[in-house]
């Protein structure tokens, strides 16, 4: 249940957008009394029971069908987790539990995609071959265990369909772009569906814990996305501690692995090398690099030429999620009561205006990219932490942007 008594107060009330409008926990009136911590009770205060309700209902918008959406009972009932702990012996760690525990690992990984920006879907059908979440659109299959033969398995099987993966199994694949490595790890994944079944009586209380995990994870892409956190500005940190090309090659991808997991989490594969590629271009003096340029012409053309596909890959992807986003919604909004839908819909209308914000900065700088394909790159990079675009969505765009920057780079 959300655990904000003054949200349920204006929810009873027919209060409702009040109430989408309190953060989704209260804060302890005790400083001791906290549950998991705090970092993870900031990070529920920090979210809107709007944002929380809106993100939710748009995984799976039938999960309302056939109930009264502004009772405050109907509404509490979306969370109850009765239908598994009823049937499920939580001391055995196969079968039944088995499968709890790959439903947790999708749910938790769902959630972290979710809090920076990208668009979640479950299969209609449990059993979906192949993958068990889309993302943007591109169908994943997550695996979370100890023994690297279930993603062999998989890859044999599926090979074009990436997998995303725990964080222990993660360190066998750091330079394999078909596998995403999130923050989850096995052992929690284990000891949360054990503490829950054992413990909860609903469904929330088992995803807040998963939901502020993710809110914690990236706080820096949300703040990039704030305040306009600039690549350029990481990358003079990194080069201010760096002798050479060499000492950078070598630190590179340790002094960018926190980028890289605001930008792309999970992607290192996909993402290290063309930041690396950036970084050491970027190295070099503004004015030394300005007559080079003329010695690079033909490497800049192609650098040039890649950067517009790039942008126009991610004008595509913006476009599949908008009509994700819309498609979700309109079969949502048939499904709620009229006085809850306004509340909601301007959640919604907000999520489209980022998108269209975003639209409109790759347009401006599609525009600059000739007249400096560097700075361009910068702003690129600083858009892919505002919005959520799967970096395998843009893996075959990003793999040429590198090369011709590398290329480049070797010019100037």
């Amino acid at each position: 249940m959300i655990k904000n008594e003054q949200f349920w107060q204006h929810w009873r009330a027919g209060e409702f957008e009040k109430a989408l409008n309190c953060s989704l926990g209260q804060k302890p009136k005790k400083k001791g009394a906290l549950l998991r911590g705090i970092s993870e009770t900031n990070a529920i205060t920090g979210i809107s029971a709007g944002e929380f309700l809106y993100d939710y209902l748009m995984i799976d918008p039938t999960v309302v069908k056939g109930i009264d959406f502004a009772r405050a009972e109907d509404l509490s009932h979306l969370f109850h987790l009765s239908k598994f702990s009823n049937t499920i012996d939580t001391t055995v760690a196969t079968g039944d539990m088995a499968q709890l525990q790959g439903y947790v690992a999708e749910q938790m990984i769902a959630q972290q995609l979710i809090a920076v920006g990208h668009d979640v879907s479950f299969p209609e059908t449990s059993n979906q071959p192949g993958w068990d979440l889309l993302v943007d659109g591109q169908p994943f299959q997550v695996k979370c265990g100890q023994d690297k033969q279930i993603v062999e398995t998989h890859l044999e099987k599926y090979p074009d369909t990436p997998v995303i993966v725990n964080e222990e199994l993660g360190a066998y694949y750091t330079d394999n772009p078909l596998v995403m490595t999130s923050s989850v790890s096995r052992e929690q994944v284990l000891v949360d569906t054990q503490k829950t079944l054992q413990h909860a009586e609903e469904l929330l209380d088992f995803q807040i814990p998963w939901i502020a995990a993710g809110v914690s994870t990236y706080t820096n892409a949300k703040r990039m996305r704030k305040d306009g956190i600039t690549l350029k500005t990481v990358t003079r940190n990194v080069v201010t501690d760096t002798v050479s090309r060499t000492a950078l090659a070598a630190t590179g991808k340790l002094a960018l692995g926190a980028v890289g997991s605001v930008l792309l989490p999970g992607a290192g594969a996909i993402i290290f090398p063309v930041v690396g590629a950036y970084v050491g271009v970027a190295q070099g003096g503004n004015l030394a690099r300005l007559i080079k340029r003329q010695f690079a012409r033909s490497e800049e053309k192609t650098f040039c030429l890649s950067l517009h596909a790039l942008i126009d890959k991610m004008q595509h992807m913006l476009a599949v999620k908008e009509g994700i986003k819309n498609d979700k919604w309109q079969l949502l909004v048939g499904m709620l009561p009229n006085p809850t839908q306004s509340p909601l819909d301007k959640e919604h209308e907000r999520r489209l205006k980022l998108l269209s914000n975003v639209k409109m900065e790759l347009t401006s700088i599609k525009k600059t990219v000739d007249e400096n394909p560097l700075h361009a790159f910068e702003r690129i990079v600083q858009v892919l932490g505002k919005v959520g675009i799967h970096a395998f969505t843009l893996r075959k765009e990003l793999s040429e942007v590198e090369q011709a920057m590398v290329a480049y780079g070797k010019k100037i």
